[in-house]
């Protein structure tokens, strides 16, 4: 793995056996530096020195090693002065040259030190939190610029309070997912990797997933996935984990009506553990469902593309609806229809004509009876109207509230010779009225359900988006 790797350096960070630290950080590491070739292998790396162990174990190949040190301007006064670890870096840079620390020596043209410093490139107090993370944020964005793929091992422990909050908030916004904080306590030799740039992402891309779940995005939902699922499943329940990509992919299949992609994703799916009984359920719904579950399917859809604005969809699945209801009807009044093929098929495009043929009736698109009639939703229209007993006020009622779509079919119908768009005061004046407000479209998807429901002779099932949002919404929770 190629890495970089970001160090506080604090006044507890080196010590050295034969020179005690018995002055100010800043006299000593100076004059510990004038006699380094003397002194080089006596000094202790107290908490960086872990750091680089845990790297070296896992062979880890450092890119770059940063040294964040402090050196103010004298006028600070002597106290704040004389603690600054400018030249404590120095020398920790040496050992790092040198090869005296726990890992492989590292190139010197790969060790850098940054001083904190303010906008105009004065030294800065490092107490003071606000100066300390503009400085930090400002570098470490350009650093994790240069470097788009590494990971970056932020040791946080050494420095002031100031200096490692600000690692662990600018390093993590900097670099993100690609972030490891390592946590190293006094007693232990070895450090804590803290992960926080999964922890902290986590949490608003898992909100990312609900939002492009709650509009029916879920396409989008599977390319976050794909991309940040170290992320996002991270200290996730291991089973509800696993489960997130197939029921996203079951959702974006059978938002498009593909069932039977949809059966397979889960045929293919991990058994879900304590999910089992609702991705059964799901399973179900797509195999071998019913034209009344269908049409159901398409009432929902209809609903999901109002809800979320996209009103030329909406029109489409309006108009799908609306001649595949006529089409039940018709199919439960008797009617035949067959295929290309010239096999009886429910769904096929023509008129059976040997039971057309026994009518009493002759619709009016019927001029040739030696030719097949190709049914659109106007002969279709026409035949339940035939078939359908005058003498019962619900039958003719139901007829009456599936015309009121007429001119909205017709808008649908419009929209694929001309380029205009689609607004709600558009579909509330076609529904309603010349006169009717925008407000009047919000009644045309329970207009849809009433129908649906007259016609089936059912109530409308609740929609499976729901369900699958909250089933998603569960898993997120593990």
């Amino acid at each position: 793995m190629e890495a970089l790797l970001v160090c506080n350096v604090g006044n507890r960070d080196l010590d050295c056996t034969a020179l005690p630290k018995r002055t100010s950080e800043r006299q000593w590491a100076q004059a510990a530096l004038a006699q380094y070739d003397k002194l080089r292998t006596t000094f202790q790396l107290r908490i960086i020195a872990k750091a680089l162990r845990y790297l070296a174990e896992r062979d880890v190949t450092l890119e770059r090693v940063v040294l964040i040190a402090s050196d103010q301007p004298v006028s600070v006064g002597e106290q704040f002065y004389q603690s600054d670890t400018v030249y404590t870096a120095q020398i920790i840079a040496r050992l790092l040259a040198d090869g005296l620390t726990p890992y492989p020596p590292v190139d010197p043209t790969r060790i850098e030190t940054w001083i904190i410093q303010d906008e105009h490139g004065t030294g800065c107090d490092p107490s003071d939190y606000d100066l300390t993370l503009r400085f930090l944020e400002r570098r470490l964005l350009k650093l994790a610029a240069e470097y788009p793929k590494h990971t970056a091992f932020l040791e946080v422990t050494g420095g002031t309070p100031a200096m490692t909050t600000g690692l662990l908030i600018a390093g993590t916004e900097a670099f993100g997912g690609r972030t490891e904080v390592l946590s190293i306590h006094p007693t232990q030799s070895t450090p804590i990797a803290l992960n926080t740039g999964r922890r902290l992402l986590a949490t608003p891309l898992r909100a990312t997933l609900l939002s492009n779940a709650a509009t029916y995005a879920y396409a989008a939902a599977v390319r976050t996935l794909l991309e940040q699922e170290a992320i996002i499943t991270d200290r996730l329940d291991p089973v509800a984990a696993k489960l997130l990509a197939p029921l996203l992919a079951y959702a974006h299949h059978r938002f498009n009506f593909d069932f039977a992609s949809a059966r397979r994703v889960l045929d293919k799916a991990e058994p879900a553990g304590p999910w089992q009984a609702e991705f059964t359920k799901l399973r179900a719904q797509v195999t071998e469902p019913d034209r009344r579950m269908r049409l159901a399917e398409v009432v929902h859809a209809a609903a999901a593309r109002y809800d979320i604005g996209l009103y030329a969809d909406f029109l489409t699945q309006l108009v799908r609806f609306e001649e595949n209801l006529l089409r039940y009807l018709c199919l439960q009044h008797g009617v035949r229809f067959r295929s290309r093929q010239y096999t009886i098929d429910e769904d096929g495009p023509y008129l059976d004509r040997e039971w057309l043929q026994r009518q009493s009736f002759t619709l009016s698109r019927d001029r040739d009876p030696s030719r097949d009639l190709l049914v659109d939703r106007s002969v279709l229209r026409e035949l339940i109207g035939r078939l359908s007993d005058l003498t019962d006020p619900r039958q003719q009622q139901l007829l009456k509230d599936i015309d009121r779509l007429g001119e909205l079919v017709k808008r649908r119908n419009e929209l694929t010779h001309n380029l205009a768009g689609v607004q709600k005061v558009g579909l509330a004046r076609a529904f309603a009225g010349p006169d009717a407000a925008s407000t009047a479209a919000d009644e045309i998807v329970p207009h849809l359900k009433r129908l649906y429901e007259q016609a089936c002779k059912q109530s409308l099932p609740p929609s499976p988006y729901r369900h699958i949002n909250h089933l998603l919404a569960q898993l997120l929770r593990q």
